[in-house]
């Protein structure tokens, strides 16, 4: 009775220990490459080294256990392989609720069309970012900017082709700012791009250079299955900057968004940059 118990205690183990490797497999498929992924992969290493600990003892010890005492290393294996499958399924799960938050974060602040911020986020970044140009006299610019004739897009070519067209122009600004800058869709076709550390002159260059951007850019509209239809957009940007008078959230998108109307007053596919508005 004493050997069966013994050696039962030592394969359920390794059993155990075989579990928590898949556990740990779920947790380090979930982890992008780092730091983070190393550890489990170096916990995946020891876990698979404790099973060949455990094939050994029963190797060695498979028929030597005749008294009750023989059972202290046995179940001190059983309950250590249960604890490093309750901490791997513990870890797994707090993962798993992390990724949950996070990925309900990023939905709460993010266009669902596009993946670039939405509006209530870039009100709450645009006050951060005047908060500091006020406290340490930064620069901060605004880009409001307009696709020009969008209407006639999805009129001609559906919904779902101007929908295409948003994500493709989005990303396409995207890559052309810096990181530290924020694009945000602020209604429509309409986004807004908060440029802080960056003067007046140095905001009309960069929407100069967005809007080359854009309309140097072919766009595809035809069906997934054959994009063979190709089009050419243009754009209108609205610029204010901080200084002035113009120092207010609302005074800040006030003047992009009559500076924006300007450019389109004006012909389209120009940039209007001009905080006297």
């Amino acid at each position: 009775m004493i050997l069966l118990l013994s050696n039962s205690l030592v394969l359920v183990g390794i059993l155990i220990l075989l579990g928590s490797l898949f556990t740990v497999r779920r947790i380090i498929l979930s982890l992008p490459k780092g730091r983070s992924r190393r550890s489990w992969l170096a916990m995946a290493s020891l876990i698979a080294l404790f099973v060949l600990g455990y094939l050994g003892y029963v190797g060695i010890f498979w028929a030597k256990h005749e008294a009750a005492i023989d059972l202290i290393v046995p179940g001190v294996f059983f309950f250590g392989a249960c604890f490093v499958w309750l901490s791997t399924l513990l870890s797994l799960q707090t993962a798993m609720d992390i990724m949950h938050v996070t990925r309900l974060e990023k939905e709460s602040f993010t266009d669902p069309l596009t993946g670039v911020y939405n509006r209530r986020y870039m009100e709450q970044r645009l006050q951060e970012e005047i908060a500091k140009a006020r406290r340490y006299k930064f620069d901060l610019s605004l880009l409001l900017f307009d696709l020009d004739h969008f209407k006639f897009i999805n009129d001609k070519h559906g919904h779902q082709a101007g929908d295409k067209v948003l994500v493709d122009m989005s990303t396409l600004v995207v890559h052309e700012l810096r990181d530290t800058d924020i694009l945000a869709r602020y209604g429509g076709e309409e986004f807004l791009a908060i440029v802080p550390n960056t003067s007046p002159a140095d905001a009309n260059s960069l929407a100069e250079r967005l809007r080359k951007r854009i309309e140097g850019h072919t766009f595809f509209v035809g069906p997934v299955a054959d994009e063979s239809e190709e089009i050419k957009l243009t754009v209108s940007i609205g610029v204010s900057s901080y200084g002035g008078s113009t120092t207010s959230q609302e005074s800040l998108i006030h003047t992009a968004d009559k500076n924006l109307y300007r450019a389109k007053d004006q012909g389209r596919n120009r940039v209007v940059a001009d905080n006297s508005v």
